[in-house]
């Protein structure tokens, strides 16, 4: 039978419709997502108590923790990197890792390195006012706390944003860039 474009039913359509989109899917499943992850155990586990902070009792030692990626979004020119715990200061969060401008060509952070000067890179200012990692150390009793490790593909050069920001401030710059996200959570309680 042959039929024009014209006579094509209402159903037709549909099933070119759901046809079309089942082939977008596939081309989109095909295609690796950009993530990130830590070396040492699965996402939601407990943070090594190396991982802590050193200060204050906290029990540990102010070791910042791997990370590593894969599958940065096409476009991506430099990485930032926000470690944020909601559950500090009462539920109104602490920054605990802000860092940014970090360079399109590297793919991992290796432990221990949370320093400024030991990183690619440029330090933001952490809730506490330092440019350096600063461990988790919850209120001994509470419930634990979560740990989220933000990492972001960003369409700017990594020496496009000023040394210093905040992760409000990080957060407000980069509003309009961010080609990607993925995030890792880590626990810890005292």
């Amino acid at each position: 039978m042959n039929r024009s474009l014209g006579n094509f039913s209402t159903r037709s359509w549909l099933t070119v419709g759901v046809l079309a989109l089942c082939l977008h899917m596939t081309a989109e499943a095909a295609q690796p997502h950009f993530s990130l992850a830590m070396p040492d155990a699965e996402d939601n586990a407990f943070f090594s108590p190396d991982n802590a902070a050193s200060a204050n009792g906290c029990g540990g030692k102010n070791i910042s923790p791997a990370l590593y990626w894969s599958n940065p979004p096409q476009g991506t020119q430099s990485f930032a990197l926000i470690m944020h715990d909601p559950d500090g200061q009462k539920g109104l969060g602490v920054d605990h890792w802000v860092r940014y401008g970090l360079p399109f060509s590297i793919a991992e952070i290796v432990t221990g390195v949370g320093g400024e000067s030991k990183l690619e890179g440029m330090g933001g200012v952490n809730t506490r006012g330092t440019t350096d990692y600063m461990g988790p150390c919850p209120p001994p009793g509470d419930s634990p706390h979560h740990f989220v490790i933000q990492l972001y593909a960003l369409d700017l050069a990594h020496d496009a944003l000023k040394p210093g920001l905040t992760g409000d401030e990080l957060r407000a710059a980069i509003k309009g860039h961010i080609l990607g996200v993925s995030s890792v959570v880590r626990r810890y309680q005292r």
